[in-house]
């Protein structure tokens, strides 16, 4: 009898140290930290690779980030199709032949040559020879302003005097222009002052000869 108790005893006793065990065992585990080997694995990393760089629709070109360059300005060709002195009076042909060749646009036309060139359907052949733009023009003081502002001109014209000899009239013709540009800068520099030599042939009235002292 004795016997039974004590092993009754002894077995609760073996029951509580276990379960007191099994517990600090447990608060034990939910203190400690995880190790490194316990986390779980992070995703792989990966670069996207880059996008193509956008192409140009036109001129199928990668995107360039450069800046264009700017286009050399150049002579403009003579206006062959759009002047012509047929039908025109001699007086309405020199009076044509002034105010062309004094409009300039200074973003386009690099001398004052460049307006004679687009008179050049007015004059006999030998002008084309003789309106050619210099290479480096000595330019009037007035149009190194106009050109720092962009400016174009407004021409006015007056024959003064002509003198008939032969097959022949010289005309006196005074040709003044005002320079403006977009920003309200404006300009009247001193008048040029030109003669026309005008005779006839089979289409009609016909520049022969010019002189002027601003060709530049």
């Amino acid at each position: 009898m004795r016997s039974t108790r004590f092993i009754l005893v002894l077995t609760g006793l073996v029951a509580v140290i276990a379960l007191l065990t099994t517990g600090i065992v447990y608060a034990v585990n939910r203190t400690t930290a995880p190790t490194a080997t316990d986390a779980p694995p992070s995703p792989a990393h990966t670069t996207p690779s880059p996008a193509a760089a956008p192409t140009d629709a036109t001129t199928d070109r990668a995107w360039e980030t450069t800046a264009p360059t700017t286009p050399t300005a150049s002579a403009p060709a003579p206006p062959t199709g759009t002047l012509t002195r047929k039908g025109m009076s001699a007086d309405e042909l020199v009076t044509t032949a002034a105010q062309v060749m004094t409009t300039w646009d200074t973003t386009r036309d690099v001398s004052p040559t460049d307006g004679y060139r687009r008179a050049l359907p007015l004059f006999v052949a030998e002008y084309r020879d003789i309106f050619v733009t210099p290479t480096k023009p000595v330019l009037p003081k007035d149009w190194w302003e106009a050109a720092e502002h962009e400016a174009t001109s407004t021409p006015r014209v007056q024959i003064t005097d002509t003198y008939a000899h032969g097959d022949t009239t010289t005309y006196y013709v005074v040709a003044s222009w005002t320079w403006r540009s977009e920003d309200g800068w404006t300009l009247n520099p001193d008048p040029a002052h030109m003669t026309f030599q005008v005779a006839k042939d089979k289409t009609g009235y016909i520049i022969r000869n010019w002189t002027d002292q601003q060709l530049q």
